[in-house]
């Protein structure tokens, strides 16, 4: 999908373009039509086919029409923003097995990453951070994950028009098997943002989740999320830290970015609990733009 930039969506285009032991795939961009250049970007990649959602700008969005559009067996999925490795797309054909309903992998960080970056990866990726162990796994990520069409279509009532992935997931599960994660599909997030915007971006993507995932249960439920989100800082920086102690490095990167990690969860958890108090989407739902790279090079 396509949120980030042209830039970046270029990035992951080529990291596509370079997969190596693949069988013949299709490429498919649902993007949203906010993003500038990316009509250049489709004119020189001829062989992509871009749609633009128009109308829809949310990842929800962008990640049901992605799939609405592929036409393979297995639909894999991921954002632009991220850089899959070259046999990417062969591991993932190659770990679908019975029993497995959804087949994800884990996501990386490029190096050179500030403090900044590495929270921002921290509150959307530590489930997913390396070391990890193939196995049955509680949650898979949109970034990196392999779908079956087959599934798909016997829950698109549940996608048609916004893909929540714990959601959706959850379904795959109860009907076809374990999310099953597999270590060896990786990707590596590369984006370079402020404070200030990572913390609007996440408030917005909070309370997007939030108003969001009332649509996928039961009225009842609204009051027990309500109450117990007030405790989401304290039991994501609690997971997020035990996840860092399984690895040296993981570990000196979570202290090193604990600051601005703390304050990313805290923006993050006050959108989702507004999320569920107004049922409203955020009034801008604006992704943090990237550093310039003269910016970094001057460390500002």
């Amino acid at each position: 999908m396509g949120i980030c930039s042209a830039a970046h969506l270029d990035r992951c285009l080529e990291a596509l373009a370079l997969q190596r032991g693949a069988p013949p795939f299709e490429v498919v961009v649902a993007y949203d039509p906010a993003l500038a250049g990316v009509e250049d970007l489709a004119a020189r990649r001829p062989s992509v086919r871009f749609v633009s959602n128009a109308g829809q700008r949310t990842p929800l969005e962008l990640a049901s029409r992605a799939l609405a559009e592929a036409r393979g067996d297995w639909i894999l999925l991921t954002e632009d923003h991220c850089i899959p490795e070259p046999d990417w797309v062969a591991t993932m054909i190659a770990a679908q097995a019975e029993g497995r309903a959804v087949v994800g992998g884990l996501v990386d960080i490029r190096q050179g990453s500030s403090a900044t970056d590495w929270a921002f990866y921290f509150v959307d990726f530590f489930r997913y951070a390396s070391p990890g162990r193939a196995g049955p796994s509680p949650t898979l990520t949109v970034c990196n994950v392999s779908y079956s069409r087959r599934s798909l279509e016997a829950i698109r009532e549940l996608w048609s028009v916004y893909f929540h992935e714990t959601a959706i997931n959850s379904a795959l599960a109860e009907r076809f098997g374990a999310l099953w994660l597999e270590p060896r599909s990786r990707v590596s997030m590369a984006r370079h943002v402020t404070l200030g915007d990572a913390l609007y971006e996440r408030y917005a993507f909070g309370r997007l989740f939030g108003c969001t995932r009332l649509g996928f249960c039961p009225p009842w439920r609204r009051a027990y999320y309500v109450l117990l989100a007030p405790l989401l800082p304290a039991v994501l920086l609690l997971r997020m830290g035990s996840k860092a102690l399984s690895s040296g490095p993981l570990a000196r990167e979570f202290a090193r970015a604990l600051g601005p990690l703390t304050l990313m969860v805290l923006w993050w958890s006050w959108g989702e609990w507004l999320g569920y108090v107004t049922k409203r989407h955020p009034r801008s739902l604006v992704v943090a733009p990237e550093i310039r790279a003269a910016r970094r090079a001057q460390g500002q």
